[in-house]
């Protein structure tokens, strides 16, 4: 009797045992399942915000290609108030204007001339403020023509007349005398990468020529 008791309950013992060690089985179980899923679920999440920053990063730079044009009517300054800081900073006559790029930036290039003097300014398109200054002995071999803004045709309406001519964008332009007359000489760099300079007469603002 005894000795039925005793493997009656041995018995009883073991299967309560291995029903224990299966239920920690599951629960392990069940704790990798949710251990993965937590995983698949943060790596998706991390793999969509890559990708969302490249497509920032695609989209920044579409739109940096496209802005590359020189757009004079998003500067903040005039040109007109460029050659006044100018002439504010030295007594002189107008030899030459312009705008080009100088380290990354648009800046108005403004010349003068006095009898003894000339003098070279990079101004900043929207606050006017000095990006380069130079002032040198006025070189007698140099043959300097002088002109007034004023009675130029506006180097916007230069500008359109090179664009209807020449397809592209327009980078940079300045003033140019050649053979005693004034030009305005606008850059244009087309779609197949090709640079041309577009002469643009700069008393009557009629198309002159191209050359690439």
């Amino acid at each position: 009797m005894n000795t039925k008791f005793k493997i009656t309950s041995l018995l009883i013992a073991a299967s309560l045992t291995l029903a224990a060690c299966g239920n920690d089985n599951n629960e392990e179980t069940t704790n990798q399942s949710e251990s993965k899923q937590t995983e698949t679920t943060e790596s998706t999440s991390d793999n969509k915000s890559e990708n969302d920053n490249s497509s920032n990063d695609n989209t920044n730079t579409s739109s940096s290609s496209e802005s590359d044009e020189l757009d004079m009517a998003s500067f903040s300054k005039s040109i007109e108030d460029a050659i006044e800081e100018a002439k504010s900073r030295f007594d002189g006559q107008l030899t030459d204007i312009g705008v080009s790029k100088e380290n990354n930036q648009y800046v108005y290039k403004i010349e003068l001339e006095s009898d003894t003097e000339e003098y070279e300014v990079s101004l900043d398109v929207n606050d006017l403020s000095v990006v380069k200054e130079e002032t040198e002995a006025e070189d007698d071999e140099n043959d300097n023509k002088y002109f007034n803004y004023s009675d130029l045709v506006k180097v916007e309406d230069a500008i359109q007349t090179a664009k209807d001519n020449v397809n592209g964008k327009v980078t940079e332009w300045s003033t140019d005398f050649d053979d005693g007359n004034l030009y305005y000489e606008i850059e244009i760099v087309q779609d197949n990468g090709n640079n041309v300079d577009v002469k643009v007469d700069a008393y009557t603002g009629d198309f002159v020529e191209s050359d690439d």
